[in-house]
């Protein structure tokens, strides 16, 4: 009976103990659970004791110290992200779906002339409609936004993109003031006109001068006689005058009638174009004069059925002015080809007409956009230009890529 008694309350003892055991092992290891809900680092677990679970103490007070570093780690990226964030002189506006503000640089306030905003809408106070056109602008492209920031007109270069985090979409967009640096390129631009304008009117209105100053002379009446007498050849050089003179005036004509080509384009009227086939369509209208110049032609558009909204008049009328380019870079080539390629590279459409021509010299690049700038003879210089001035309004850019002797790449990017 003793014995029995004895093994009884050993054996309830026993299993008093086991669940102390059992609740105090579950209470350190809901206190290293708790540690990483609350992010607590701070925790750690006796070594020194001599416990069955000793090894996975160790092993809690392990993964405690390896999350205690990564926690540093994070905060020291964060905090040099955040210095970096507030002394680039980019400005960043950052908003989630409900149009809340979640990052708005020092530089944006200094930009924009706002302390603080909690909401996309307080954008307002710049432009009405600034908030829907930074939350309709399409991820990686780029706009040009013109604000009155007090009594200053500010050009402002804007670049959205788009990214989610923990699930939820964030836009973040980019502001810089390039409007001193426009204001240079314009004076630039402008200065580079003037002198071609001045060159063209010059070359036509000297010989006027000259001509009509040497036929007044030839027509002045003398003092000694009223009446005027021409011979035959004072006839004929009057008329090779008046000749060269409506020749010159027709040339000055024909300019002023290009320059008003460039400068009052028409806003595009915008459809979906199958790529492939306006691309065969301007390359088959072209095709008798290609031939001749026995020009290889390769089109590789990928996807096939590739499409883009666009002007298909104003497009077709680039594509040809680039192809007719390249045509007379081939003239004096071997192995004359041309290489027409349409794509998405970093979600923006963009065609590609590459040449292996003799290229253009290095020092004519600055120039290769500005109107009437021309290095083939009888050309109107007007191609590129028009061309530019068509992609604007598309809402893209033309780029051309040249090295002398090499061939030349134009890309139209839209």
């Amino acid at each position: 009976m003793i014995t029995s008694i004895s093994l009884a309350a050993i054996w309830v003892l026993l299993v008093i103990f086991l669940i102390r055991y059992v609740n105090h092992t579950n209470r350190n290891l809901l206190l290293f659970l708790q540690s990483f809900q609350f992010e607590d680092s701070s925790l750690t677990f006796n070594k020194n004791r001599k416990l069955p679970f000793k090894p996975l103490y160790e092993e809690f007070n392990r993964i405690l110290s390896m999350f205690n570093q990564l926690k540093i780690e994070k905060e020291t990226e964060h905090q040099y992200f955040e210095h970096v964030i507030k002394h680039v002189d980019t400005g960043l506006l950052a908003w989630d779906s409900k149009n809340n503000v979640r990052l708005f640089n020092q530089a944006s306030k200094q930009l924009l002339k706002i302390p603080h905003i909690r909401n996309l809408s307080g954008l307002k106070a710049i432009m009405t409609d600034m908030p829907e056109q930074l939350d309709n602008m399409k991820p990686g492209r780029q706009v040009l936004l013109k604000i009155l920031r007090g009594e200053e007109l500010v050009s402002l270069y804007v670049r959205v993109s788009e990214f989610t985090i923990s699930g939820e979409e964030i836009k973040l967009a980019s502001f810089q003031n390039i409007h001193p640096e426009l204001e240079e390129r314009e004076s630039e631009a402008w200065q580079k006109l003037i002198k071609v304008l001045t060159h063209e009117i010059v070359n036509s209105v000297s010989p006027i001068k000259l001509l009509s100053s040497s036929m007044m002379k030839t027509l002045k009446p003398s003092k000694a006689k009223e009446n005027i007498s021409l011979s035959s050849e004072e006839v004929g050089n009057m008329h090779s005058g008046l000749n060269a003179i409506y020749n010159r005036s027709i040339g000055l004509s024909k300019f002023v009638d290009d320059y008003k080509t460039i400068t009052d384009i028409p806003r595009p009227e915008f459809s979906e174009v199958v790529l492939s086939e306006l691309i065969s369509e301007v390359v088959d209208l072209l095709k008798d004069n290609l031939l001749n110049n026995s020009i290889k032609v390769n089109m590789r558009i990928e996807p096939n059925d590739m499409k883009i909204f666009m002007d298909r008049k104003m497009m077709s009328q680039v594509l040809i002015n680039l192809l007719k380019n390249a045509r007379q870079a081939l003239v004096d080539q071997t192995h004359p080809k041309i290489i027409i390629k349409a794509g998405y590279h970093n979600d923006r459409s963009v065609i590609t007409i590459e040449d292996n021509g003799s290229g253009v010299p290095f020092n004519m690049m600055d120039y290769i956009f500005m109107p009437f700038f021309t290095t083939k003879k009888g050309g109107s210089g007007i191609g590129l230009t028009l061309s530019r001035q068509i992609m604007r309004a598309h809402g893209g850019s033309i780029t051309l890529v040249s090295n002398e002797g090499e061939g030349t790449k134009v890309s139209l990017i839209f």
